[in-house]
Order: structure tokens, then sequence, then C-alpha cells
């Protein structure tokens, strides 16, 4: 009796460690694959950081930088061997550099636009003006990599992209150095396995970490990576735990007390060793992790870790930290702390958080801060991991490019008012020329001289009263182009109705000026040769956008005339007319027969190198 009850308090004592070791399995195992997956994306976003400062000294410099391009090129090689290589592309999509040139020379003079793969990546980074993080491929030259475009604007125009070749290959394998026990398996979002790590085993079935990697779309265009981490047990775990099992049934067999404290001993003891390895190297990986990681407990208070990193970007060593609550984190910046905690809260994590905080010398420093989950430590109290990643260059970097681009609003808008103005004192000066002269016919050829410098100072003062220097509202722009020219056939005997419909929102200023003017020189026509002969008419006028696609129809009631002479004739209006429709790139259709009928088809700049300035 009392041997059975024996029996009965080893086995249930047996079966509640076995729980216990299983439910630290499972939480060594998520704790280390979420630790992982954070090293991992780290080291991405570092690599695309690299790419993005060489982007952003070229725009700084207006270009002047891009002397050095081949120089700084090899050297961010140098210092980070996930570049295999780095290119630049121009605005037509054609490869004109390779850094380095040696085994890459396929490649140069390639146009991307005929790869089907590459095309909309590439002009997908273009139009949003962010990174672009391409799937698993294989390059022209050979080697399998991802290409990452950084788009280049200065001098308010696209200039091309600056692409890099990228294998995390060696940098991941820097990351995995003492996680032999894990197998680790990665793939982009078409499924192509990139990289792993170790041999993957027989395992429990709850060892598995599963996640995505995910990127800000706003900073990066990419899709979503797969990560996978799995706890491998060798074969001769399996025979030791084996032979655990078989000794229990043994002492339970022969009923020996001792037998069942024995297994309990030294199954616990296997934990306790197990643990002890397991917390080691995940402590020397966050240890020796470039980033800062430190651990803290709900109120902000730091619990266990506070790394090298950590004692590097913050001050503060971590002696000095632990048991306290964060150093950084100043009295004004408490409550977006405790906002934070309720957000982390809410979504179970943080991920790239911009926070501004305080270091031990007091410099304030910009820094991306990411929360992971709740876990337990060993006395069962709840923790998060805490990165952070040191971003004070980058929003430097932003700031003067902020500041550089609002000079150069400046400028634009003051050219845009004195060319305004300067065109004024040209119409004035025409006035003044007018009031000398009886001649009405003379008149009215210096009144449609001043329609014309009308049409293009028009635009520029609609630019200089607006946010946008490129771009003006047709339809402000065309009522009251029309109006002025109704004012200056006024005094005719003829009752002429122009019905303008304009729906196009807005054009950009090299297609609003040549449209404009073609529309001046279409309404002065119809008043001075459509209506001869005739007391009234009417003049139809309409602007509408679909698909980026602009159609102009314009019409009128007129008495019509020959096509052909339309066709032969050198006068400055119709020639006028014929150049604006080239100017624009339009298909157009021209009926005469009955009245005037003139259709125009075109396609809308939005932005790039031809639509501003």
């Amino acid at each position: 009796m009392i041997g059975s009850l024996f029996s009965l308090g080893v086995v249930l004592l047996w079966y509640t460690n076995q729980q216990e070791q299983q439910q630290a399995r499972i939480e060594t195992v998520q704790d280390t694959g979420q630790l992982i997956k954070q090293q991992v994306q780290g080291q991405v976003l570092q690599s695309l950081k690299t790419l993005q400062n060489l982007k952003s000294r070229i725009e700084v410099t207006d270009g002047e930088y891009f002397d050095y391009w081949d120089y700084d090129a090899s050297l961010t090689m140098e210092q980070d061997p996930s570049f295999l290589l780095v290119e630049w592309i121009d605005q037509n999509m054609i490869i004109q550099r390779v850094e380095p040139e040696q085994g890459n020379e396929n490649a140069i003079g390639l146009d991307i636009s005929e790869l089907e793969y590459r095309r909309s990546d590439w002009e997908t980074a273009r139009d949003d003006s962010v990174l672009n993080l391409t799937h698993w491929l294989e390059l022209v030259q050979g080697p399998m990599a991802f290409l990452v475009d950084a788009p280049v604007y200065y001098q308010g125009s696209f200039k091309g992209s600056i692409t890099a070749a990228l294998n995390f290959q060696e940098r991941f394998d820097e990351l995995m150095q003492g996680l032999d026990q894990y197998y680790v398996h990665i793939q982009d979002e078409f499924g192509e396995t990139f990289y792993e790590f170790g041999r993957e085993q027989a395992y429990t079935e709850n060892g598995v970490f599963e996640s995505m990697i995910t990127f800000d779309p706003s900073r990066i265009n990419s899709g979503n990576w797969s990560i996978r981490v799995i706890s491998n047990h060798s074969e001769e775990s399996r025979n030791a735990e084996n032979g655990l099992i078989l000794n229990l049934i043994l002492g339970l067999i022969l009923s020996l007390t001792t037998g069942f404290l024995m297994y309990y001993v030294l199954t616990a003891n296997a934990a306790r060793i197990e643990a002890k390895s397991a917390n080691q190297k995940t402590r020397a990986l966050i240890q020796n992790s470039p980033v800062a990681i430190y651990s803290i407990n709900r109120k902000g208070i730091i619990t266990d870790f506070w790394n090298e990193a950590a004692e590097k970007l913050l001050g503060w060593k971590r002696e000095e930290v632990i048991g306290r609550f964060l150093p950084h984190v100043s009295e004004e910046t408490k409550a977006e702390f405790d906002e934070l905690m309720q957000e982390r809260d809410a979504q179970g994590s943080i991920y790239n958080k911009e926070v501004i905080r305080t270091r031990k010398d007091g410099k304030n420093i910009f820094l991306r801060l990411s929360v992971g989950q709740m876990v337990r430590d060993s006395d069962n109290e709840k923790q998060m991991l805490v990165t952070l990643e040191d971003i004070t260059r980058e929003k430097e970097y932003q700031k003067r490019l902020e500041n550089s681009l609002g000079e150069k609003e400046v400028l634009l808008s003051e050219v845009h008012h004195r060319v305004k103005n300067n065109l004024a004192i040209i119409t004035g000066l025409i006035e003044l020329q007018k009031s000398g002269i009886t001649d009405d016919g003379l008149n009215l050829i210096l009144k449609e001289t001043q329609n014309r410098i009308y049409s293009i100072a028009s635009v520029h003062e609609m630019l200089y009263n607006t946010d946008s220097f490129i771009n003006v509202s047709f339809e402000e722009y065309g009522e009251k182009l029309v109006e002025r020219i109704r004012e200056m056939f006024a005094s005719s005997d003829q009752k002429v109705e122009i019905r303008p419909r304009f729906q196009a929102k807005e054009i950009n200023i090299n297609q609003a000026i040549p449209l404009g003017l073609l529309l001046n020189e279409l309404i002065t026509n119809s008043f001075k040769h459509a209506f001869s002969g005739k007391s009234k008419g009417s003049i139809e006028i309409t602007v509408t956008e679909v698909d980026g696609i602009i159609e102009v129809i314009y019409q009128d009631d007129g008495i019509g005339f020959d096509k052909s002479k339309f066709e032969e004739s050198t006068s400055l209006g119709v020639t006028l007319i014929k150049t604006l429709i080239e100017q624009l790139e339009a298909e157009f259709e021209l009926h005469t027969s009955e009245g005037f009928r003139l259709i125009l088809r075109f396609h809308k700049n939005e932005k790039g190198a031809h639509s501003g300035l």
C-alpha cells in the first residue's frame, strides 16, 4: 500500500516535470524565434539604410556627389558583405554603371524595361519614390539575389535609381552563431527559400516558431517573408528519453520508491542543464547583438537584459540600470511611455515606432523602438524584450532634405511670380502701343497677341497662388481664358454664345500652356471667320479626362470651310494650331463640312522628368 502510494506520487511528480519541460521548450523556441526574426529584420533594414544613405548623399548635393559614386559603391560593398553589386539605372531603365564592373559586364547597357519581372517593380519605386525590394531571383550574370531599387530625385526631376543586389547568407550565418540546436528556414513572398541554417530533424509537435517578416509599406515596397524556426532533437536525445522512460517502468514494476526518487532527480537535473544551456546561448546572442536590447516589466523597470549595444547607445552600464525605471525616459516623455504600453497591450507588440530619448550625457537622440510580446521569467513575472536602433543621422538627413526642399519651393514660387509680372509688363506695353494706332486691323492683331501672352501669364499666376508648382486647375484656367476672349469681341454685332465644359481637374503646366494657347487661337478664329454673314452663332468646348487620356472637343456652328485649306494654309493662326497640336503629341480629327469640329486626344503627363518645368 505504501509502495503504491509512493509510486503514484513519483508518477505525478514525473508527469508535472515533463509538462514543465515541454512548456519551457515551447517558450524557449518562441522567444528564440522572435529574437531571430528581429535580428534578421534588423540586418535587412541596416543594409537598406546603407543604400538609402548613398541615395541621400547624391540627392542632397543635387547630383554633385555622383562623381564619387564608384568609390562610395565599392566602400559600401566592403563594409557590408550582403552587397553583391551596386548599379546605376538611368531614367530610361538602362543599366549604365555597375560596381564591381569585372564579372558584371553583361549587365551594362541592359534595358530592364524588357524584363517583365523587373519593369513593373522598378516603375512602382520610381512613381511612389520608395525603396523597392524584389523577390529572390536569378541575376542576368548568374547568382541569386534580392534587387533593391532606390529612386533618385534632384533638381526637380527623377534621374534614375541606385540598385543593389543583396544576398544575406553571410550576415545571417553570423547571427546564427551558437544556435546549432535550431533549424531556421526563410522564404520570400513567392515561397522561394533563400536562407537555411542547420538540419531539419525530428522535432516535438510544439517546438516550432512560425511568423511573417514585414516591412513598412510607406518606406519599402516589398512582399512579406516567412520565417520558420524549429527546435531539433538528435537521435541520442530521443534514446536518452526512452531510457528514462524504461527506468520509470522498471521502477514501477519493482515498486522501489528509491528508483522513483532517483528518476525524478535525474530528470529534473537534465531539465535544469538543458534550460541553463539554452539560457546561456540566448544570453550570448543578445549580448553580442549589434542592436540595443533590454528587458522590462509592465512598469518600465529593467529586469534582466541590458546588452553592450544598449550601453554604447544610451551611456549607462548594466549595473547602473538593473532594477531601476528606464533612465533614458525623462519626465517629459513619461506620458508617451505609458501610451506605448497601452498600445502594446492592445496590439500585442510594437514595431518600428520612432521616439526621442535622452542619453546619459544629456544628448537627445532619435530611436526606432520595437517591443516584443510578454514572456515569463523564472519567477513567473511577465517581461518584454525591447530593441532600439539609432536613427539620429537618418533624421538629420531628412531635416536637411526638408530645408532644401522648402528653399527650392520659395525660389520656384518667386520665379512664377516674376514671369507673370514680366508678361504683364509686355501686355501693358502692347496696350500703350495700341493707344496710338487707328488701324482696326492692326489693333485686332495686337489684341490677339495680348491674349496669347495672357494665356501664358495666367498659368504662372495660378501656380504662384497655389501650393503646386507643376499642375494648374484647368477648369478655373479655362473659364478665365474664355471670359477674356468673350470680352475682346463683346463690341461685335454678332451674338456668339460660348458654352465651355471643363471636367479635367488638374493639368501639368507643360500641357496647360499649349492647350490654353490652342483654345485661344480656335476661339479667336471662330469669331473672325466662322460666322461671316451670320447674326449669331455658338461655340462648344469640352475638356474631359478618362484613365489618363485628355479629350478636347471644340466645335462651332459656323459656315465651315474646305478641309484642304486648313492643311495647306501657312497663316500664323493655322500654323500655331498645328504646332500646338504637335507639342501636345495629340491625335486629332477634323470635320469642316458643317461648321467646324476638332477632336484632340493626348496622354496626361503625371510626374517624372518631363512633367515639371
